[in-house]
């Protein structure tokens, strides 16, 4: 499969060389035979088929391996890389996602947990590359929820409206004192909407982002069951919302939420790296391990007084790096492999109304060496503990879902990011196959 991916992204080049040296050598044969190319060009046809001279053998081998080379890589795409799991898999997939939003799949995306994609790069083995990440429109108005008289009109009945109201009523609470006194009511960025572009070769990822406050998605997470952080499962009424939550125009208004960036880390060994949340995190699953971090995005990320900031995805996964393992720029560059950088896919966690882009990067050192390095600089207020997996591991702990006590063992987001990152590794095909083989042996 390392082989597969290497060839296919250096196919330009490989190309390049192969139409180079044929090039070459259909050149140095007009020029060295004994016809004029205009006015007896059957002759010198007749000599540049001639392959019993050397340079005929080498300028009909050079074609052959032009073709024979592309034939293989277009193969091996459509053999490694289907376009979607079987007609009969999201029904398997079911059984292993949250009841909350099992019902709302559909349209070919992918669920695992408590979460569901969003929106899936449709090259997934080679992933959006951080400059096709693009920022479509940012709102620079701060969010204002609608009135409930509005939203029951305009978006139909629910047992509950998120609404202006009960928002400003929300601001009475000790929830939000707290808020304020911790000074933690800071601006946040929300995804309003995600699209694709139509251009095969040249995937993008459009994102339409707006500004809110951390009281606004605590307003909102706090109805859907995450006052305390450390639930399991969302409460019925995301079953009312997550059929909204979809790409594009056909998608209902996204209420406040603040968009992340979950990154699984992969070591240069292929050991995926989990992280241990500590137990003083108490507002996001604390003591489970998540594949591997998460970060909010900042204005600053995506904004530079008034201008967007190019590829700034790459400026936010080093910002990820300094905060989560405290590395410097040298520490940086020297351990992480920026390049291999990849968005897999928009994802929806529904135990919290909250969206993420998932992206991997590869490091530069094995998972022992890395652990080494960052042991002494891990914050005791992130992760205080790492152990790394390797990708055949993944199968068996996506199934540990169906067990209500060893899911807790893992942060709700991190089975959907491995089941995807088992996709981008492995190709739809294989990862369907590998999946419904491990639950055979389970239950045998």
């Amino acid at each position: 499969m390392r082989i597969f991916i290497w060839l296919r992204k250096y196919r330009t080049t490989i190309n390049g060389i192969f139409i180079t040296i044929f090039t070459s050598l259909i050149l140095n044969t007009i020029s060295g035979t004994s016809g004029d190319v205009f006015k007896d060009p059957y002759k010198v046809f007749l000599q540049l088929v001639d392959f019993r001279s050397f340079s005929g053998v080498l300028t009909l081998a050079s074609l052959i391996l032009l073709v024979l080379f592309n034939v293989l890589l277009i193969w091996g795409i459509n053999r490694i890389n289907k376009k979607s799991f079987s007609r009969e898999f999201p029904e398997f997939m079911k059984k292993y996602t949250s009841p909350q939003i099992a019902d709302s799949l559909g349209g070919g995306c992918i669920s695992w947990g408590e979460g569901k994609t969003v929106e899936i790069c449709s090259d997934v083995i080679f992933g959006w590359t951080p400059e096709n990440i693009v920022i479509d429109r940012y709102d620079d108005v701060m969010y204002s929820f609608f009135t409930k008289e509005y939203s029951e009109r305009k978006f139909g009945q629910k047992s509950y409206h998120f609404n202006e109201e009960d928002y400003e009523a929300f601001k009475s609470t000790e929830s939000f004192a707290k808020i304020i006194k911790d000074g933690n009511n800071l601006p946040r960025v929300m995804l309003n909407k995600c699209s694709v572009n139509f251009d095969k070769h040249n995937r993008k990822l459009l994102l339409s982002v707006g500004r809110t406050e951390w009281s606004q998605t605590s307003y909102v997470w706090d109805g859907f069951g995450k006052a305390k952080g450390d639930e399991v499962d969302s409460n019925s009424l995301m079953k009312e919302y997550v059929s909204g939550i979809v790409s594009g125009d056909k998608a209902d208004p996204y209420l406040p939420n603040s968009l992340c960036m979950h990154l699984l880390i992969e070591s240069r060994d292929n050991k995926v790296v989990l992280a241990h949340i500590s137990e003083s995190k108490r507002n996001d699953n604390p003591g489970t391990w998540a594949a591997t971090l998460g970060e909010q995005l900042d204005i600053e990320d995506i904004i530079d007084g008034k201008n967007y900031i190019d590829n700034f995805l790459s400026g936010w996964l080093k910002r990820a790096f300094k905060e989560e393992f405290k590395l410097d720029d040298k520490m940086f560059e020297d351990i992480v492999n920026e390049s291999s950088l990849r968005c897999i896919s928009v994802d929806f966690e529904s135990d919290r109304y909250n969206f993420a882009l998932l992206c991997t990067v590869k490091l530069r050192y094995s998972f022992d060496d890395f652990d080494e390095k960052v042991k002494v600089l891990i914050s005791t207020d992130e992760a205080n503990r790492l152990k790394g997996i390797s990708i055949d591991e993944i199968p068996e702990i996506l199934f540990t879902y169906a067990d209500e006590e060893r899911r807790k063992e893992y942060h709700p987001s991190t089975y959907l990011r491995l089941l995807m990152f088992y996709i981008h590794k492995c190709g739809y095909s294989k990862a369907e196959k590998e999946l419904l083989k491990v639950e055979k042996e389970l239950h045998e």
